[in-house]
């Protein structure tokens, strides 16, 4: 057996020491980098404004108090009926919004059937892309941006009306 070991070392052949002394760092520093590139990962988007900007698709689903509540005077749980959402919101890109939208409170009542009226409103978004729409002054929908701006995802935040209401929307 001692012969065998001594006849495959010696079937290796050798390397010249310089080269050796060549390969080594260039082995090190590519492992670096790729260590490097393992541990950073890709770099976090930062959200603004300009993030949202152009015309999304609106799908709301959820429920509405039947009768006027409000926060010092909450309706029972019986009290609600659901509320579908379909609509178009174009956002400037600088704080502002205007939307069309359809609303069906529980199959009886129809609002804006026709898209004939518009809603306008402001949004904020924070770096991390969170923000808040907020609709005619009281209505506010707190969201968080997906897929790099394609996508939103949303819940009503009504302080006063009640309303219990998420959805997304999807750039078209």
């Amino acid at each position: 057996m001692k012969n065998q070991n001594i006849m495959f070392t010696r079937s290796i052949p050798k390397m010249p020491e310089a080269r050796l002394f060549r390969l080594v760092p260039a082995l090190a520093v590519t492992a670096l980098v790729a260590l490097i590139m393992l541990v950073s990962g890709p770099a976090a988007q930062a959200f603004d404004l300009s993030s949202l900007n152009g015309s999304y698709a609106d799908s709301l689903s959820g429920f509405s108090p039947l009768s006027p509540g409000g926060p010092n005077r909450p309706v029972s749980i019986s009290a609600y009926g659901p509320v579908n959402e379909a609509g178009l919101w174009t956002f400037d890109g600088a704080g502002g919004f205007t939307a069309s939208v359809v609303l069906n409170f529980g199959g009886g009542i129809i609002l804006n059937a026709s898209w004939s009226q518009n809603v306008t409103g402001t949004y904020t978004v924070n770096a991390n892309g969170t923000g808040t729409m907020t609709l005619n002054g009281e209505h506010r929908r707190h969201f968080v941006i997906g897929d790099g701006g394609s996508q939103l995802k949303y819940v009503g935040t009504d302080p006063t009306g009640g309303i219990v209401v998420g959805g997304s929307m999807v750039k078209q």
